[in-house]
């Protein structure tokens, strides 16, 4: 597997400010080192968003006081709110952008940010039944897959943008299901690992032989999701229009009222369903490694920053007997089932280690005599039967007998009634 690594392009603001002012490129690579490349790129955009509305360079803004720069960085925020160009959400990113640039070089703005900042509304995750409508309504493959890859594998959109066929190719040749997913940190430099079922694994390689078909060339380095005019990876900002575009077409309400609050529905809140939706089926750091976050990275044992191979298969496991609780065609099951299919194979172990005893001939035998499939309560109560006849010894008119023991059994009274599958033969006293 090749070495991930993680390399935002600058845009054109970023890269003219850090190409012509050495204090601005000091800050960025700091910013980098302390916490990512792209929340540096975002700091330096802010910036430049500051200093084409408050007018001025960077190295004029530098020779103010922390007062100065406290006052001009109030009026500004307070112009852009009056202009109504530019929202109270952006201008707070900006703000504080431009405090750590200024801090940076020693000037420590302390005043706080003027305008009272408010959540205008809640996210809305969408129910299972929703997300199977938002599926269907996806105008094309790649918009399906980029849906599920968020709502299966808790990606976030800018993962997906650059995510390329090496970080699924290991399971993806393998015909591996759960397939693991090597994602490259956007916060960061590292790689964190996620899975996706069998039901995006085969939209997959529905994808895939389009795009061979259609002439390209697979290799390591193609990106799963491609831009149709580009060739290289979709962008962020087509992605979410896309998923948006199939959210609006679904017909699923996007919006609703919650007490004073309004909660709508957007792409990223189909993160927040894989979340909801594996909460109490997998183990909390699991799911925080899953989503990337840094806490789930340091409390998973032997740690998915290593990509320690058994780390990644227990995951995988883990990640398996949760499929049915994240996608929206499979049936789940409730956690009534769950605990008795749990019960039924502890039995099932203790009477092959302590006993000897295969409780499943002991099943085949009961359905043969009953002429149907036991259900799962029925067989539980059997097993737990025939485990208590056992340890207490007591009289049992069925008995499973191999070839060698039946022809004493028959002297002694006993009367031949069937060959289980595992050639050991049931018999009954007359």
């Amino acid at each position: 597997m090749e070495r991930f690594s993680y390399k935002p392009s600058l845009s054109r603001r970023a890269l003219e400010l850090c190409g012509r002012y050495p204090e601005v490129k000091a800050w960025y690579d700091e910013i980098s080192v302390l916490k990512s490349p792209r929340t540096a790129q975002d700091y330096v955009d802010a910036l430049a968003g500051f200093l084409e509305g408050a007018g001025g360079g960077p190295s004029q803004l530098l020779e103010l006081s922390a007062k100065e720069a406290h006052g001009l960085m109030r009026d500004w925020a307070i112009n852009e709110m009056r202009s109504r160009t530019t929202s109270t959400g952006r201008v707070h990113a900006i703000w504080y952008g431009v405090k750590s640039f200024l801090k940076f070089h020693g000037i420590d703005v302390r005043g706080e940010f003027p305008l009272k900042h408010k959540v205008k509304y809640l996210d809305k995750i969408p129910t299972r039944e929703e997300l199977k409508l938002i599926l269907d309504a996806a105008p094309s493959l790649p918009t399906k897959i980029a849906i599920q890859l968020m709502a299966y594998a808790g990606l976030r959109p800018e993962d997906i943008c650059d995510l390329t066929y090496a970080s699924i190719k290991g399971d993806f040749e393998k015909g591996i299901s759960p397939c693991a997913v090597y994602v490259p940190q956007s916060k960061g430099e590292s790689v964190y690992v996620t899975f996706i079922p069998e039901e995006t694994l085969s939209l997959l390689k529905q994808y895939f032989k389009l795009r061979k078909e259609r002439g390209e060339e697979i290799t390591d380095s193609s990106p799963i999701l491609r831009g149709q005019k580009s060739g290289r990876g979709i962008r962020r900002k087509t992605l979410t229009m896309k998923i948006e575009n199939a959210m609006r077409r679904s017909g699923v309400n996007l919006s609703s009222n919650l007490g004073d609050k309004v909660q709508r529905m957007r792409p990223y809140g189909l993160r927040k369903y894989f979340r909801s939706n594996l909460t109490g089926h997998a183990p909390n750091e699991y799911i925080e490694a899953w989503l990337g976050h840094t806490t789930g990275l340091e409390h998973v044992y032997g740690g998915t920053r290593d990509l320690d191979p058994s780390t990644i298969e227990r995951m995988r496991e883990a990640y398996k007997k949760c499929e049915p609780f994240l996608s929206a065609t499979m049936q789940p099951l409730d956690q009534t089932s769950v605990v008795k299919e749990a019960k039924v194979e502890a039995l099932k172990s203790i009477a092959k280690s302590l006993l000897s005893i295969d409780l499943l001939e002991v099943k085949i035998a009961r359905e043969r005599e009953l002429g149907r499939e036991l259900s799962k309560d029925e067989e539980l109560i059997l097993f737990e039967n025939e485990l208590k006849r056992l340890r207490e010894g007591t009289h049992n008119p069925q008995r499973i007998v191999s070839e060698e023991e039946l022809e004493d059994h028959l002297a002694e009274g006993w009367q031949f009634v069937s060959v289980l599958p595992s050639r050991r033969i049931l018999i009954r006293k007359v």
